[in-house]
């Protein structure tokens, strides 16, 4: 495989795996920045699109201001190309916190979010009445939600990820 990579990918074969530029650092580097943009966006998303199904109409604690606020907010931040939302707001988060990681996990924030909304509507409503009428709290209630979707969840979770890593090259770039 080495001779493979010296013969037809020469420059690639000098970088080496070492050294500021070399392939370890930069597996490394795009690791980290998707990992840290996903536990800071994927948390936000999970929670706004728990919000939205929660407090969509018919949801357990309707809230017609809440959701339309929060519906409005992920849907103007999923219709920014990333390259434009790059742009705009990395100045911003490297004089507040120092990286550009801020682009990244806003632009994972509304896309799971609503990839959560979907899965989380698409449940079983029976179920969630179930757990209502054997007296659930609110939180026995997400839980439920949480549960009976996270088959899909995790399949949400897997296509943000790819996602976020291709967005993460573009950041790199930039």
């Amino acid at each position: 495989m080495i001779d493979f990579i010296q013969t037809y990918l020469p420059n690639v074969y000098r970088m080496g795996w070492s050294g500021q530029a070399g392939w370890g650092t930069a597996i490394y580097l795009t690791l980290y920045m998707t990992f840290i943009s996903f536990v800071i966006g994927g948390l936000l998303g999970l929670i706004a699109g728990l919000l939205l199904v929660l407090t969509a109409p018919g949801g357990i604690i309707e809230n017609k201001l809440v959701f339309h606020i929060l519906d409005k907010i992920t849907s103007i931040f999923r219709a920014i190309p990333f390259i434009i939302l790059l742009a705009l707001i990395n100045p911003f988060t490297r004089m507040i916190v120092g990286t550009g990681i801020g682009p990244l996990s806003l632009a994972v924030f509304p896309f799971f979010a609503r990839q959560v909304q979907v899965v989380l509507s698409e449940l079983d409503r029976g179920v969630i009445e179930a757990a209502q009428a054997s007296g659930a709290t609110f939180w026995d209630i997400v839980g439920v939600y949480l549960r009976e979707g996270l088959p899909d969840l995790i399949r949400v979770t897997t296509v943000t990820l790819i996602s976020l890593v291709g967005e993460t090259a573009m950041a790199g770039a930039i």
